[in-house]
């Protein structure tokens, strides 16, 4: 009899801890649309970041590009400017079955980059983000389209992998111009900026750097979101259980059991919402990242998420929950015995 007493004494205060109701689901369900928003947001950043870096150690470091200015799309060289030390690159703007992307054209007389990139008339070489199931792909561009032949689909060791890659002539007819030159050796050229290919990092996408504040701020804000909607339930909470708390006083339960009851009420309805947010901020990101294309950001792109994303997501989730409790557990334990069972609060 004794056991049962205990274990009806340990359930009880465990059942309220993890009972969910009309209100408590509402706040759970609001806790997790802004660990959503935050989850998906740091994902993608730190995918970005992540995709980045692969595709810079991808990058061999005697390779090298002659541009006559850091920006690919603006730059200019002549075709003939190192003869056959280096592979001529001339960028196109284009679509490819209706997505936007970039479509370069190689003129390699060395053989600097390999074989992989020479291409015939009316065919294209397609990076790994396509089907490998393409026999042909329309081809549009701001003056023109085109059908062309899918030759291979392969790994574009120095282009995102939703690049493409076409004839030299082709291109360069679209564009009336070579973009940049890829050297394997640093070749010094007057008048032409030369650099290392693991530079193009600075092309491909925005620096992480930059946006890093912008991280920490919305990681402020969704500490207090958590902390209004919590705190919001437990005040409610308590006005209602008012004639409990008394009794559980009256009943020899201490300040600190009333205390520790709420405490991980608040951090149970701020995990939960946390644990959905989570989960709905992964599924958000793998849809986000099929509208990257669209945007025409010319980037190599996965997604990738470190356990560092779910242990922050846990800490500003806890956080938010414990600060939230701090005010309502003072009103909690500071109920009077008399008074609470008769549902007073004073």
């Amino acid at each position: 009899m004794a056991i049962y007493f205990l274990l009806l004494k340990m359930i009880a205060p465990l059942r309220y801890v993890i009972s969910l109701h009309k209100r408590s689901i509402l706040t759970v369900v609001a806790i997790a649309v802004v660990v959503m928003f935050l989850t998906s947001i740091t994902v993608v950043i730190y995918s970005f970041e992540m995709s980045n870096r692969a595709l810079v150690e991808r990058f061999q470091t005697d390779y090298y590009v002659i541009s006559s200015t850091e920006d690919l799309l603006k730059s200019r060289v002549p075709e003939e400017l190192v003869g056959n030390k280096g592979a001529y690159v001339t960028i196109l703007n284009a679509r490819i079955n209706n997505v936007s992307t970039y479509i370069v054209g190689i003129y390699d007389p060395g053989n600097i980059l390999g074989k992989r990139y020479q291409c015939s008339a009316g065919e294209i070489i397609l990076g790994k983000y396509y089907s490998n199931k393409l026999i042909a792909v329309h081809v549009a561009w701001r003056n023109g389209s085109e059908v062309l032949k899918v030759k291979r689909i392969t790994n574009l060791n120095f282009f995102p992998q939703y690049w493409a890659v076409a004839n030299f002539s082709f291109v360069k007819n679209q564009t009336h111009r070579v973009n940049f030159i890829i050297t394997k050796g640093k070749i010094n050229v007057q008048g032409y900026e030369i650099y290392s290919m693991t530079k193009l990092n600075d092309f491909y996408v925005k620096n992480i750097g930059e946006i890093t504040w912008d991280l920490f701020f919305l990681e402020a804000i969704s500490i207090v979101v958590i902390y209004i909607f919590t705190n919001t339930l437990l005040n409610m909470e308590i006005r209602e259980n008012v004639r409990k708390i008394g009794i559980m006083k009256a009943v020899g339960s201490s300040k600190k059991n009333i205390a520790a009851l709420y405490l991980l009420r608040s951090i149970f309805v701020g995990s939960a919402g946390m644990l959905l947010g989570f989960s709905l901020g992964v599924i958000l990101s793998y849809l986000l990242i099929s509208f990257i294309p669209l945007l025409g950001l010319s980037t190599y792109f996965f997604i990738y998420i470190p356990p560092m994303v779910f242990l922050i997501d846990l800490l500003i989730a806890i956080a938010g929950a414990a600060i939230a409790a701090v005010g309502p557990i003072r009103r909690a334990v500071r109920i009077d015995i008399l008074r609470g069972m008769r549902g007073a609060m004073i």
